[in-house]
This record gives structure tokens, sequence and C-alpha cells, in this order.
């Protein structure tokens, strides 16, 4: 699996409980009533960039005082409540952000994190479309129009309407600029065949080498060799686009890509991690850390840092560092002590360190505060570490107890039942 990090800006903080709703009827009722549009945040508790988005978006004034404009929804991707809406709007990452007019109809979404300049751009851009329907904008001739059209029809995986939607923008978008980036990137999320993966991707990184999204496409590239033994991707082009990495660094679209400067040192750490050069990956995943580090240190006194956090323990394990890890993950389980997050997080390090009968009490108390696909999660790394004792009793006591407590209707597309099969794989293998 790819993992693409987010970065934080700085900005003061407060809760966005006084404007965000939890409850989904009521504000779709109420939306249709005042006839706003709505933005509807599906998160992670555990997810580092929603957690960014709350953190330096949702939580600065300025975003509050645009917010006026809208109707405000918090869904918790991991909470059963939440089937029906995923499905309805093809969500599959966090965190997606989803502009919708007042009756429910998609306008925007946002995949990833954006900074506050980015994400205030696109909400003006949703009040600027005066609810125009998506066929509405599909049917234009105008780049923004087209532009909402392509990224909805993208993450819907429409590929007719959002192939349509391509190649109209050719002859609107310029290179050199964000949105021609983010087209051939979603264009390419589209293919699915891995030899035209691997064949796209080597043509972006041939063509459009010097743009910091090429870092992203060569995760991607790397990605679609990963299940081939006989084939092998392009050395040269790796090379080339390490080669050009501190000119991306100070590239000037690296806030509408939803990249920064450290994001780019995560990715690129990634990078030299799956291409075997550890040596260098581990400089990299501390470099990462220690910015990790600095930036949480300049939040406001009293914030406790979490995205801050999730991203640096990434780094720490990335980095090999696993007491490090482990120290910064004990630490917040006892300021979180009633969420999964970071029991979950203790656990693995203590699993990957094969210290599996310390593991197990984190990863049982961790499954004892879970819901949902958290708790289906934490079920299946109870099985992995019972089988390690092997306890199969105790094991098969919390498949049972999961596969009796969620059932999701077979009809929804939802990460949950990929979970479920996940939990079943690992009680197969005891």
């Amino acid at each position: 699996m790819i993992r693409v990090f987010f970065t934080l800006a700085l900005f003061p903080l407060i809760s966005w409980g006084s404007i965000f709703s939890s409850n989904i009827k009521d504000t779709f009722a109420a939306a249709k009533k005042e006839k706003k549009p709505l933005i509807i945040d599906f998160f992670g508790i555990w997810c580092p960039p929603c957690n960014e988005l709350d953190e330096t978006v949702f939580e600065t004034s300025s975003f509050i005082e645009k917010a006026k404009s809208f109707r405000l929804l918090k869904v918790d991707a991991d909470a059963d409540s939440s089937w029906k809406l995923k499905d309805k709007y093809k969500v599959g990452g966090y965190p997606t952000v989803i502009f919708t007019d007042s009756n429910g109809s998609e306008l925007y979404r946002i995949v990833g994190y954006r900074n506050l300049k980015e994400f205030l751009q696109i909400m003006e851009l949703v009040l600027s479309s005066k609810n125009k329907k998506l066929e509405e904008a599909c049917a234009s001739k105008n780049e923004d129009d087209l532009w909402r059209c392509a990224v909805i029809c993208s993450e819907r995986r429409n590929l007719e309407c959002s192939s349509d939607a391509y190649a109209k923008l050719q002859t609107l978008l310029k290179p050199g600029t964000a949105r021609f980036d983010w087209i051939r990137t979603y264009a390419m999320e589209s293919v699915e065949t891995p030899d035209l993966q691997r064949e796209g991707y080597a043509n972006l990184l041939r063509l459009y080498f010097n743009t910091p999204q090429a870092l992203v496409w060569t995760l991607s590239y790397l990605a679609a060799f990963e299940d081939e033994k006989n084939l092998k991707p392009k050395k040269e082009l790796i090379d080339n686009i390490l080669k050009l990495f501190p000119e991306m660094l100070t590239d000037s679209r690296l806030d509408a890509l939803g990249l920064t400067t450290r994001s780019l040192i995560q990715i690129k750490a990634e990078i030299l991690d799956k291409i075997g050069r550890r040596e260098e990956a581990i400089l990299a995943w501390k470099e990462a850390s220690s910015l990790l580090e600095k930036e949480a240190k300049q939040l406001a006194e009293g914030t406790k840092p979490r995205a801050f956090t999730l991203d640096r323990i990434t780094c720490l394990e990335a980095a090999g560092d696993l007491n490090a890890a482990l120290k910064l993950a004990n630490q917040y389980k006892t300021i979180y002590p009633d969420e999964f997050t970071f029991y979950s997080l203790s656990a693995q390090i203590l699993e990957r360190m094969k210290k599996y009968s310390e593991a197990i009490p984190l990863a049982q108390k961790g499954y004892e505060v879970s819901y949902g696909d958290n708790k289906i999660r934490m079920a299946t790394l109870l099985v992995r570490l019972y089988g390690t004792v092997p306890d199969k009793a105790r094991a098969k006591k919390i498949v049972d107890e999961v596969t009796s407590q969620i059932k999701p209707e077979t009809k929804l597309q939802i990460r949950t039942h990929k979970y479920l099969k996940k939990l079943q794989d690992a009680w197969s293998k005891l």
C-alpha cells in the first residue's frame, strides 16, 4: 500500500465541535431548509491528514467565517452510521471532503489534505458554481466546471465521464500547472491493468519529471511492480526524479498539489526504502521526524499536537527507531485513554519487536474501546498476536464476536467488507 504523507500549516486552534454537526439527518434537513450547500468531512480519528485538516483548516477563523455560507457535517468513517453515506458518495480514502448543494447533490470533493489557502479557494469555487449540477458542469466548456467534473467522476470511478472531461481539459490546461499534474494523476489512477500502469507512469516520469507530483507518480510506478518477479522498474527514471528533488522543495505548485517540503521528504524516504537505499531512507525518515517535532512546538500553548504525533510515530518506526516510536505512542495513549488509536500503534510496534506478550494487553484494551471498522482492525491484530502464544480459543472468541456484531449489507461498496475478509484471513492462518 502506498503511503502519501501530507503536512501541516500553523494556525491558532479552537474546537470544531461548535460549528460541525455529527447528526446526518438533521444537517441535511437544515441545509435543505436554509438552501445552503454542505461540507461533509469523512474522517478517521487515526488518520494523520484528517487530524491535520482539523488543526490547520477547520479550527481557523478564516475557515469559520467562510463556512457561514455552508452547513457542516462530520462523519466518522469507522462508525456503522457512516455506511450508507460512504456508499452514496463512493468514499474510498480519508479524509474525503464532499461539497454538495442543499439537496445533497455533489458539487466537488477533496481527497487528502489541503492547506487553508487551497481549502478556502475550493470553498469559493463551490460557492461560485451556483449549485450547477454535475451534468451541467460536464457539458460546459468552462475550465472550472470541467475541473469539478473530472475530479468528481475520477474519485467515483466513473471512467466514461472522467475520460470525456480529461479530453476537454487537454486543450485548456497548460503544462507546468498543478491542475495539469492532477489531471494526469487522476487519469492514471483509473488504469487498472498492471502493464498499462507501468507504461503510463514511466511515460509521465519521462515527460513531466520537473514537478513535485513526479515523486507521487514514482511511488505509484514502483507499486505497479510489487507483484511482478520478472520485471523491474527503470532505475534511470527513478534516479532522475531523485536528482531533481532539491528543486522540488521550493516549487510554487506545492500548495495546490497538497504537498509541502516536509511531506516531500517523507515521500522521498519511502521511495528510497522501496529501491533498497536503506541508509539514505533512514536519514530522510529522521529528517521528517525532526521537522514534525519542530512544527509541533510552534502550535498554540496547551495544544496536543495529535496530527504531528501520528505522522511522527510512523516516521520513527520507518526509520527503525522502534523504541522512540513506542515511547511516543505510549505517551499519547495516556492522553487519549478511551480511544483505540495509540493502543493500536503501541501494540503494532511491540509486535514488530516480537514482544508479543507485551503487545496483547494493549491490543486487548484497544479492542475494548474500539467500534465499527476500528474494532475489525483491532480484532485482526489480536488474532495475529494470539497466534503467537498460541491461544486459538481466545482468537476464535474475538472472530465470532466481531462477525456477529458487524454485518454491513453486501450491496454497500464500503471498506468494511475488506476488513472483515482480512480478519477471516488472519483466523484461517492460525
